[in-house]
């Protein structure tokens, strides 16, 4: 079963890009499915037995994530410019200004994640 699974999974699927509530929950692209749901699921499991805990590991992991995600815009602001992500409706902005968004965006989710850390600690 699992060998059938893998063959139907193409770069098309994969890179298939989530719906709001998907990126909500920092899940990008269906390839991020595979591990980012399971530790939501643990991150879940915990919150069943300490909420403050869950909270720690939900902050942790928007502060890992979203700052994978800032060096990744970095790196296609300064490298080849062929990629152009969704563009929020700004379809007027070049691809540069385009991953300047999604740089400040990471940002921002770095600086949640940090305060939900901070706050949870303390």
């Amino acid at each position: 079963m699992l060998k059938n699974l893998q063959k139907k999974i193409n770069n098309k699927w994969f890179y298939t890009e989530m719906p709001w509530w998907g990126k909500i929950l920092l899940i990008y692209v269906r390839g991020d499915l595979f591990m980012i749901f399971p530790l939501l699921l643990v991150i879940l499991i915990i919150g069943l037995f300490s909420f403050r805990y869950a909270l720690l590991s939900f902050g942790l992991l928007i502060v890992v994530r979203q700052s994978g995600e800032l060096v990744y815009w970095l790196l296609q602001q300064f490298g080849d410019r062929k990629y152009r992500p969704s563009d929020f409706g700004f379809s007027n902005l070049d691809n540069s200004a385009i991953y300047i968004l999604y740089q400040t965006f990471a940002i921002v989710g770095i600086v949640t994640g940090l305060l939900l850390v901070l706050t949870v600690v303390k």
